[in-house]
């Protein structure tokens, strides 16, 4: 009791302006998981509470201490894009929803990356860390409950994978959430596992097991392979640091990639099995077997025709769609089809200097990382650069709220000085 009076007590600061806003980021890492319908009201409060505060000099070094330039500059180019494409849009709407998408990249750096160090505790972190990671484990507990609740009335094993298991969200960007907590915990381990009560420590162990049949459970291929990637990068990075219990660590790696294996040859339906299969009964034909190859021809091919500005920034999509079916190909659906990968849709709207910009923005956390020899930064690049290979992670606000937000506060962190209490 004492040592949560004594947390709670340190994160009172003079600073008026930063106890407020620090309360709105813990309802901000709390919500974002559910919904990101309040991220945007969230942040035009942080903007105006940072814009009451003043002290603009503070700021701007604080902004340069903090690595600010490069990723700061970079991220303005970023935001600046897709307002611009707007000239050259036919599809307002949706181009004005994809500039409402960027507005995090606006708010987060200005928030974070002019903060002062001075104020911030390794505390703060460990708490907002902390509170996502708990609000990402209740949600996925209740994909739980619905889907076994569903398969129990309806009696249809479907509701526990892919698209109805995840049933009120896309199952990526949660296979992104589950994926990142999951390394949380395992840093978390990694490095206090021997200071830790034997029953902390177990129960956190079972919790990584929850994490890891959720992940499955969405079946998103691209979430299964990062998080595969991630643990074999993990696993060599507890080997370099020779801590005691590294052989435990390689352990668990095989593990992992034993549990997904199992579950993958267990379960036919899924996504992985069903591409084995079709491939084993592929035809002649010289089309691409994999839908996602033939919209990436598709958005490839339209990208090139539209050299050098791109299309403008609300009508990729509606591009897309066109160049597909002229490529030969037809799909049932009303809705207009998405280039499913962040670089070719930058190219295909906003031409050359959209994806100059974008290969800028994803350099800056790997220097960073590489820099401060961040392993957490380091990852949230990798899920960062695997998703937008493989989804248009910029288009949808649960995808943007996430980067946005978790790699400045990284960048922050890394320049704040371990005063834990814990120390």
């Amino acid at each position: 009791m004492n040592k949560i009076q004594n947390l709670l007590h340190s994160f009172q600061t003079p600073n008026a302006f930063f106890n407020i806003s620090y309360v709105l980021m813990v309802m901000m890492m709390v919500l974002l998981p559910f919904t990101t319908f309040f991220m945007w009201p969230i942040g035009i409060l942080l903007m105006i509470l940072w814009i009451s505060e003043g002290n603009w000099r503070e700021k701007w070094e604080n902004f340069k201490t903090n690595n600010g330039i490069p990723y700061g500059f970079f991220l303005l180019g970023i935001c600046l894009i897709p307002p611009l494409g707007l000239l050259n849009s036919t599809n307002m709407a949706a181009a004005w929803s994809t500039v409402e998408c960027y507005l995090w990249f606006f708010f987060a750096p200005i928030i974070f990356l002019t903060a002062s160090p001075k104020i911030w505790k390794k505390e703060h972190f460990d708490v907002l860390l902390t509170l996502f990671s708990v609000s990402v484990i209740i949600y996925m507990i209740t994909l739980f409950i619905h889907g076994i609740y569903k398969t129990a009335t309806t009696g249809d094993i479907n509701y526990m994978h892919n698209y109805y298991f995840c049933y009120n969200s896309h199952h990526a960007y949660t296979a992104l959430y589950l994926t990142f907590v999951y390394l949380l915990i395992f840093n978390h381990l990694l490095h206090n596992q021997q200071n830790m009560k034997k029953k902390h420590v177990i129960w956190l162990y079972g919790v990584e097991l929850l994490l890891i049949v959720g992940v499955f459970c969405l079946y998103s291929r691209a979430g299964i392979l990062a998080f595969l990637f991630l643990q074999m990068i993990w696993c060599f990075y507890a080997i370099h640091l020779n801590r005691p219990h590294w052989k435990s660590i390689l352990a668990i790696t095989v593990i992992v990639f034993g549990l997904i294996a199992a579950m993958i040859i267990a379960f036919p339906t899924n996504r992985f099995m069903q591409e084995a299969i079709s491939m084993r009964h592929k035809d002649d034909s010289d089309k691409p077997l994999d839908p996602r190859l033939i919209i990436w021809q598709a958005a490839w091919d339209a990208s090139v025709k539209n050299l050098p500005w791109g299309v403008g920034t609300g009508d990729g999509s509606e591009i897309v769609m066109e160049q597909y079916h002229e490529n030969g190909y037809w799909m049932e659906r009303t809705c207009p089809l998405n280039a499913h990968n962040q670089f070719l849709s930058a190219l295909l709207t906003n031409g050359i200097p959209g994806i100059i910009l974008i290969l800028l923005y994803f350099s800056v956390p790997l220097a960073l990382a590489i820099k401060h020899r961040d392993m957490m930064l380091l990852s949230l690049f990798v899920l960062m650069l695997l998703n937008c290979l493989v989804e248009c992670m910029f288009e949808r606000r649960a995808g943007v709220d996430f980067f946005a937000i978790m790699i400045p506060l990284f960048i922050l962190k890394a320049h704040v000085p371990d005063n834990s209490l814990t120390k």
